[in-house]
């Protein structure tokens, strides 16, 4: 078929936004990465940008697309709401030499680095602020990012090249039945079967914690905590949470105690979400993948795999959801309605999480794999664990059944110490900022055997403890009422 003139235009335009993104691509993440942001969400927040230049290409074409690429960045970091966003710190991130950098408002600083970079600020604003300008700045600006690991981009493989998967996005996928033509349902025409469920009451101290948590039957919340049943899965979301229970249901729940029920879940995955695009996916016993909108309590994306079973939910960071099933290892980009697999480090140990760069592997013996941009493959002890933001730590789940955590250099492998000893019963934990990991400790006394969680015949109490691993210090945010037989963690 013959394209017009029209069909021509938009395929070349489309093109030259392309190889534009392309070519920028690494220069934004480093750009943002030297604002303060860490390497895997300055990735974030350069694909965010990029993805409005392909959107608004015509219109950045007429002007100056270096300096308004920048201005964009801008922008979707201004708008970022991570959780842990404001509790990294410059000096954590980049290397003392930089501090400079912090005397300088964020468009003369962006316009700093640009100019490092080889680009042209002259159209950057703040870019004339010269009276701010360190003169040895931007070679030092140039010599440090050219050290900065840039994550690659999500492979974006057209669904259609799957034979093995299906994608239902309000598409026209379709099957032969009866000699018709059946169109498949969106997923925000599934029909609500169930009831509303009611509001509880959210009272009581504000969580002094810096992540939600559960225990004793509450959920604690920014503003009070809420008495909700037999949660199995905790999701943080702005000042409210989702949760899954153990009837399987996925529940959104407000900051004001509001409930609304977003669909049905097999409990082995859990949940994970983000916050900052209010997403919540979990795995359904139809062997689908679901994802769902929370503030508007739809389902929005869904994705068929083969076995609900196998399937891993590690992580979503912005619009990709990382997931496993059985030995294959997916990324899945939910703005672009496009899933890849992902070859890097599959046949090496199974993946147990990842951030930007940075692959956490299970391997046999009771040993966890670091591989990452700080050098080679590091091996410690463990049985699963978390990368953190910054790439730079891990932490891993050690002995005592499990109940024990040890946190080690992602580079080097040099233990660090993780603000716990081994008589400590870490019920829960997680990376809560760059170098920040919040526990969840019970009362080993109140368990009969001192060896697992559940089993104990009265509620012993926890405590909520978090540990700077730089500045070897901890502060314990709440104690109170304990996991008893019920579950206690912290939210994802």
């Amino acid at each position: 078929m013959v394209q017009g003139p029209a069909r021509r235009a938009r395929a070349q335009a489309a093109a030259e936004a392309e190889e534009y993104a392309a070519a920028r691509r690494p220069d934004l993440v480093r750009l943002a990465v030297l604002l303060g942001s860490p390497p895997d969400h300055a990735a974030v927040l350069a694909d965010r940008t990029l993805a409005g230049v392909r959107a608004g290409w015509s219109e950045l074409v007429a002007g100056d697309p270096d300096a308004q690429v920048v201005d964009l960045l801008l922008e979707q970091r201004a708008l970022d709401r991570t959780a842990w966003w404001h509790r990294v710190r410059p000096d954590e991130v980049l290397p003392p030499e930089l501090a400079p950098l912090d005397r300088l408002d964020p468009r003369t600083r962006a316009a700093v680095v640009w100019g490092a970079l080889g680009r042209d600020p002259a159209g950057v604003p703040g870019s004339g602020d010269h009276g701010a300008w360190d003169p040895g700045l931007p070679g030092l600006v140039a010599r440090v990012a050219a050290g900065v690991p840039v994550p690659p981009e999500v492979v974006r493989i057209p669904l259609r090249s799957r034979s093995s998967r299906r994608l239902v996005l309000g598409a026209a996928a379709a099957a032969v039945a009866v000699g018709l033509l059946v169109p498949a349902l969106r997923p925000d025409e599934r029909p609500a079967a169930d009831p509303p469920l009611g509001p509880v009451d959210v009272g009581g101290r504000p969580n002094p914690a810096p992540v939600a948590w559960y225990a004793a039957g509450r959920v604690h919340l920014d503003d009070g905590s809420a008495a909700v049943p037999d949660v199995v899965a905790l999701v943080e979301m702005g000042a409210g949470a989702v949760y899954l229970d153990v009837d399987g249901q996925v529940v959104a729940l407000s900051g004001d105690g509001g409930r609304t029920l977003l669909g049905q879940a097999v409990l082995g995955p859990g949940l994970v979400g983000s916050a900052v695009r209010g997403r919540v996916a979990w795995v359904t016993e139809n062997d689908e993948v679901e994802v769902a909108d929370v503030g508007t309590g739809r389902v929005v994306d869904r994705l068929e795999v083969g076995d609900a079973e196998q399937v891993g939910l590690l992580r979503m960071v912005g619009p990709v959801l990382r997931l496993t099933e059985g030995g294959s290892e997916t990324a899945w980009d939910l703005d672009e309605n496009m899933i890849g697999e992902v070859e890097s480090g599959q046949g090496q140990g199974e993946l147990v999480d990842v951030v930007g760069s940075t692959e956490l592997r299970q391997l046999d013996g009771g040993r966890v794999a670091v591989d990452g941009p700080f050098g080679g493959r590091v091996v410690v002890p463990g049985d699963g664990g978390e990368v953190s933001p910054s790439e730079e730590f891990v932490l891993t789940r050690t002995g005592e059944g499990g109940l024990g955590v040890r946190v080690f250099d992602a580079g080097t492998g040099e233990e660090r110490a993780s603000g716990t000893t081994r008589e400590d019963l870490v019920l829960d934990v997680r990376f809560t900022g760059a170098d920040e990991i919040t526990y969840l400790l019970g009362d080993r006394a109140s368990l009969p055997d001192g060896t697992g969680v559940g089993r104990a015949s009265g509620a012993g109490p926890v405590e909520v403890r978090t540990c700077q691993v730089r500045r070897e210090f901890c502060v314990v945010h709440a104690a109170g009422p304990g996991f008893g037989e019920t579950a206690a963690l912290l939210a994802r």
